[in-house]
């Protein structure tokens, strides 16, 4: 066994990450990890226990527990001893390791590179070390789905990458850049199901989408807008320039550009009460009607105009876009489109790729006045990163991936 500092291990990573700068994600950060077993699936693997290093095969299966505020580290013939912090380093570029959560049980998933777990708060913390344009492919797959025209991969490329710059320190000082979930990006493990994805990528490799000031954007998109997008402040208060409504036809054909949802008037009444409406002075239900033909910021009801987007939250609506009908025993909702509707509507931009647009111009249609740069084009030390509208997740909603099986549908304000 070769002795090996600390100090080296981390240089040893770097080196091997030299051809891309490495970013690092807290894997299942949504789960108390006791157990997990990981597996070399291809490449070549260095497990690094101390000052101690040993080569790992293809297929040998590890299992990590924690023990105290320790790791044991055990193969299928022996235990390997008791350490504070447990390494995999990947040699040849090209590694991938499969990791499952045991305890508590969640599916496999595959990752690329290197791979570092340690005890903190009472869990194990897994954390993938990985080149930033792989993270920025396997987050695009999870966040724009398969079979897509490759003018959408690249504008999804530039949106994630976009976020990842300007959120490198979030969870800094919890030891990583990011997490998985999805108040950061959605990642669900390496991509391998579309090479497009990849080769869009790498044709925006280092790219990023800045405003007038030369400062990354707060990317938001949503799925579905509904023919209309939103104002960043009719959803989140603050305004931003390119965050400006837009008129959109090319997501109307879609089967997420309207719904419907009925409503017991008793909890519609009751929700109205809530919220400053006396509804004993309530004559006829139909004066609970509203029509909304265009995206409406308040549902004016009785003299009192309650957020159409508080309205969303509670009760879990696609979209705060809807018209109201109410009859005797129900309240019918006729709504469009499906997501908070701030910036790029994915619909769309599937849409207009097939139609023959380019990445740019899909980006500048939904973003206002902005500009795709190379990273090294920008003043690093005067860049300011606007965090106002950052961790904006709608929680009350299912998460990306639950509302349509083939792509989330509503991201892109973390």
């Amino acid at each position: 066994m070769q002795k090996l500092t600390f100090t080296f291990i981390v240089s040893l990573i770097l080196t091997l990450g030299a051809a891309g700068q490495k970013i690092s994600i807290s894997l299942f950060n949504n789960l108390k990890l006791s157990t997990i077993l990981i597996t070399p699936t291809s490449g070549s693997y260095r497990l690094i226990l101390g000052d101690n290093e040993v080569e790992l095969k293809v297929n040998q299966i590890l299992y990590i527990s924690r023990s105290g505020d320790s790791l044991m580290v055990r193969d299928a013939n022996q235990n390997m001893g008791t350490w504070k912090r447990v390494t995999v380093v990947g040699q040849t570029g090209e590694d991938i390791i499969r990791v499952k959560p045991i305890v508590p049980a969640s599916p496999a998933r595959l990752y690329d590179d290197n791979l570092s777990f340690y005890v903190d708060l009472d869990r194990i913390f897994a954390i993938n070390l990985i080149d930033q344009e792989k993270y920025v492919a396997a987050v695009v797959e999870a966040e724009g789905g398969l079979n897509r025209e490759p003018e959408f991969y690249k504008v999804q490329a530039l949106i994630v990458r976009t976020y990842t710059f300007a959120h490198l320190n979030k969870h800094l000082a919890e030891g990583f850049n990011l997490c998985d979930e999805v108040h950061c990006q959605s990642y669900l493990g390496r991509s391998e199901k579309n090479s497009d994805i990849l080769d869009a990528v790498l044709d925006t490799k280092d790219m990023v989408i800045v405003d007038a000031e030369r400062n990354p954007i707060t990317a938001a998109f949503h799925a579905n807008c509904g023919g209309q997008t939103a104002n960043s402040e009719d959803v989140w208060v603050k305004p931003l320039p390119y965050l400006v409504s837009v008129s959109d036809r090319y997501c109307l054909g879609s089967n997420s550009s309207t719904w419907e949802r009925s409503i017991p008037i008793g909890e519609w009444k009751k929700f109205l009460s809530q919220n400053g409406v006396d509804t004993l002075k309530i004559k006829k239900n139909s004066d609970l009607d509203f029509q909304a033909k265009t995206r409406p910021k308040y549902y004016a009801v009785m003299g009192v105009e309650i957020p159409t987007t508080d309205i969303r939250k509670h009760f879990r609506l696609r979209s705060a876009w809807f018209s109201v009908s109410a009859g005797k025993s129900e309240v019918r909702l006729s709504g469009r489109g499906y997501g908070h509707g701030v910036g790029l509507c994915q619909d769309g931009a599937i849409n207009m790729a097939q139609k023959g647009w380019t990445y740019d111009q899909i980006v500048q249609y939904y973003y206002k006045g902005v500009s795709i740069v190379k990273l090294t084009e920008l003043d690093m030390d005067r860049i300011r990163v606007d965090t106002t509208l950052n961790n904006m997740v709608e929680p009350n909603l299912p998460p990306p991936g639950m509302e349509f099986p083939q792509r989330p549908p509503d991201r892109g304000t973390r």
